[in-house]
């Protein structure tokens, strides 16, 4: 399990740096237009929530950490799901309002 939560922490980071250099591999690979968003500001959160997500996930997978560590590692991957959520729910991170 492990492993499991280090390899999502390293895609995470992956995608963190790749919305830090303008471009995406992972959000927009479902039926999620791109041409409906305001990509400059779905970039700039979601980047952070990757960021967030990434820490999290190697935390858990480092196996260093205790349990109540993990656990609240856990909560915060989830509050991050339910912001990443958000965003593409949001009208405020659309083009046309």
């Amino acid at each position: 399990m492990d492993v499991l939560y280090l390899l999502m922490g390293g895609i995470c980071l992956a995608e963190a740096a790749a919305l830090f250099a303008g471009r995406d591999f992972l959000i927009f690979t479902g039926n999620i237009k791109k041409d409906n968003y305001d990509l400059e500001k779905v970039y700039s959160v979601e980047r952070c929530l990757f960021i967030v997500d990434a820490v999290c996930c190697l935390g858990i997978g480092s196996g260093f950490l205790t349990a109540r560590t993990k656990w609240i590692l856990l909560a915060l991957i989830g509050a991050t799901l339910f912001v990443h959520g958000y965003v593409f729910k949001s009208r405020k991170f659309r083009k046309n309002q």
